[in-house]
C-alpha cells in the first residue's frame, strides 16, 4: 500500500522530482522549495515536468486521471503534498 501520510506523500513527490530533473536526489529537495516560476530561487520545473508530475501522482493515489492540479495553489512539495492527501478521500473526484 501506498504511504498516504503528507510525509510519505513529500517523499515521494521528492523522488518524482529527482526523477524529472535527473540532476537532484530526493534528500536535496528542501520541502518549502518554489518549484515554479522560481529559477533562482528554487528547482523551476515547465509544464510538461508538471503535467508528469500530476500523471504520476494521480496514478500512484488512484486520483482521477481527469483531476487538474490547481498549481496557483501549490507552489512547494509541502502544499504539493497536502493537495494530494486531501484529494485521497475522494480519488480526486470533487
Amino acid at each position: 500500500m501506498v504511504n498516504q501520510s503528507v510525509d510519505g506523500i513529500k517523499w515521494r513527490v521528492k523522488e518524482l522530482l529527482a526523477d524529472i530533473s535527473g540532476q537532484l536526489r530526493p534528500a536535496d529537495i528542501p520541502d518549502d522549495w518554489p518549484l515554479f516560476d522560481a529559477p533562482f530561487d528554487g528547482m523551476e520545473i515547465d509544464s510538461l515536468d508538471s503535467l508528469k508530475l500530476a500523471m504520476a501522482l494521480a496514478d500512484e493515489y488512484e486520483l482521477d486521471p481527469d483531476t487538474e492540479f490547481d498549481y496557483s495553489r501549490v507552489q512547494t512539495v509541502s502544499e504539493i503534498a497536502r493537495y494530494v492527501q486531501s484529494l485521497i478521500p475522494t480519488g480526486g473526484r470533487v
